[in-house]
């Protein structure tokens, strides 16, 4: 028996498209002679649909595209779509075959973790079940599966093992399941897991594409009944893996360096959020620093270097060698490269607030006067020639506030928000392992500074600064546990505090590409106003 695993890149609401995706992979199976084709979760509507869910119209164009595919359908196909029953929203899968809907299950578990907010849009269904198939004149008892339906182990209802029970010959699990880091790791341990509770053969089919925040990765499963990969997805690209379930042949996952794999994650959610928002070409501020250095090389990858202008802004405080700097990235990556001195407006803007300023010491206002200079005339230019802006702070600023509102934090699109310093250095590193000193080294080497002030470097030392934003936003590390960690109580009162006090910036923040297990954007809701301290 030959299943296909179809991990396709949909678009949400885009049923056309979706539509013809889905037909165009579906007869490319056929012509492998595949005998089922597993398509991922709500890959008819795209996910997650969110408050689409709530107008009817989105609905019924999903119903209608599934019944057209299902009178294409002759061999078997499972695929994810949403089913309205009476008044009910059901996150579901189709099984079609000979030009009908032949049965349907809806989703037993529902996230309402981090990003996922089914239990909003969603009824949960009844109970696990499994679904007859032909084949060769028999028929096959599978048990389907919608992603959390694999995740059970925090759970009441254990799905697979209902399914095993219910006398199922093997498990397909349909996902719209996120990267992250090591993601991977814990599909594969858990679907082993499975297997080894079952002794079932086990295939698990996951989207990939960039869908505003998140990212889906692929890297589709699949298992035999004692426990060998005999089927795995490459990470980041649409692909059909074929699986002969009764296959010996042992697939070793090659599991790709942390740091290639979230430069990969970041490549595809700007090249598909520029796709799909009908965006072509990009301009960021380039500083000469190593967060811009980052974000300008990811574009470059993601969109061409043909389609990305960078932008150098210096002022008075600005050094040589960040103009130097900036300038080689640029020759390196083949970029557009414009240099606008901003001093002159600067000059004539202090002059004006001069008498408002009271003759008050020079402070913050004036240094922020330069930054939000810089995001006027890189919006400038994004409304002239239809360009996006690009912002280029990392989550380690963005957790401590260190960021100028309308200034540095103008932008469409936020790459590297969901980056740690310590991880933008990581990756600045591997870079340049792969592409000869891409990124200069005197971004990389010289110290992090806003240069909106003379002799000005950031106040962190980010060493222990970046890992201690991580445990406080990723791990939800309390101040106490910090503490008694051995870290010096003032550095995280200090850095907890920064944190709380600053969500009304991230509130105001581009849309950010999450890489991690808490990013800040829609997984993370804290509210601004908050007195809580842990």
């Amino acid at each position: 028996m030959n299943i296909a695993l179809c991990q396709i890149n949909t678009t949400v609401g885009d049923f056309d498209h979706n539509y013809g995706k889905i037909l165009d992979n579906y007869y490319n199976c056929i012509n492998k002679n595949a005998d089922i084709i597993i398509f991922p979760e709500l890959c008819i509507s795209g996910y997650p649909p969110q408050d689409l869910l709530f107008q009817e119209g989105f609905i019924e164009k999903n119903s209608k595209v599934l019944e057209n595919i299902a009178r294409e359908s002759k061999v078997p196909l499972i695929i994810g779509y949403i089913r309205k029953e009476n008044l009910n929203i059901y996150n579901s899968a189709a099984v079609c075959y000979d030009g009908q809907i032949q049965s349907t299950y809806d989703k037993v578990l529902l996230p309402t973790y981090d990003v996922f907010d089914e239990e909003r849009y969603f009824t949960s269904g009844k109970h696990p079940k499994i679904i007859n198939i032909p084949f060769k004149g028999a028929q096959l008892k599978v048990g389907v599966q919608i992603c959390e339906d694999l995740w059970d182990q925090e759970y009441d209802c254990k799905v697979s093992r209902i399914q095993k029970a219910m006398g199922a010959d093997f498990i397909v699990n349909i996902s719209a399941s996120p990267y992250q880091q090591n993601r991977l790791l814990k599909r594969k341990d858990i679907i082993l897991n499975k297997v080894q509770e079952t002794g079932l053969p086990f295939f698990y089919c996951n989207a990939i594409g960039g869908q505003d925040e998140l990212i889906f990765d692929g890297q589709s499963l699949a298992f035999s009944e004692k426990g060998i990969v005999i089927g795995y997805g490459t990470a980041f690209e649409e692909e059909i893996i074929m699986v002969d379930l009764r296959s010996k042949n042992k697939i070793d996952i090659k599991i790709q360096p942390r740091e290639e794999k979230m430069y990969n994650a970041l490549c595809l959610g700007l090249k598909d959020y520029f796709l799909k928002t009908g965006h072509k070409e990009a301009v960021l501020g380039l500083s000469g620093g190593i967060d811009s250095a980052l974000v300008a090389s990811i574009a470059s990858d993601a969109l061409g270097p043909e389609n990305v202008h960078c932008i150098s802004l210096p002022s008075k405080f600005s050094s040589d060698h960040s103009l130097s700097d900036a300038k080689e990235l640029a020759m390196n990556l083949g970029l557009d490269y414009r240099i606008i001195p901003i001093q002159e407006a600067v000059d004539e803007l202090e002059l004006l607030l001069q008498p408002h300023f009271l003759g008050m010491q020079r402070n913050v206002a004036e240094e922020n006067i330069q930054s939000r200079i810089r995001g006027d005339i890189l919006m400038a230019l994004s409304n002239k020639f239809g360009w996006m802006v690009l912002s280029t702070g990392n989550k380690t600023e963005l957790a401590l506030g260190y960021c100028t509102l309308y200034g540095d934090m103008s932008g469409g699109l936020s790459v590297i928000s969901d980056l740690s310093k310590s991880d933008v250095y990581a990756l600045s590193n591997w870079i340049n392992t792969i592409k000869s000193d891409r990124i200069p080294l005197g971004s990389i080497k010289k110290a992090p500074s806003a240069e909106l002030a003379p002799d000005q470097v950031d106040p962190f030392d980010y060493e222990i600064i970046s890992p201690l934003v991580d445990a406080i936003v990723e791990e939800g590390k309390t101040v106490r546990e910090l503490v008694e960690s051995g870290i010096e109580k003032t550095i995280v009162n200090s850095t907890y505090n920064r944190i709380r006090l600053n969500e009304y910036k991230r509130r105001q923040a581009a849309p950010g590409l999450r890489v991690s297990a808490k990013a800040f954007g829609m997984g993370r809701r804290f509210p601004i106003v908050n007195h809580f301290k842990s």
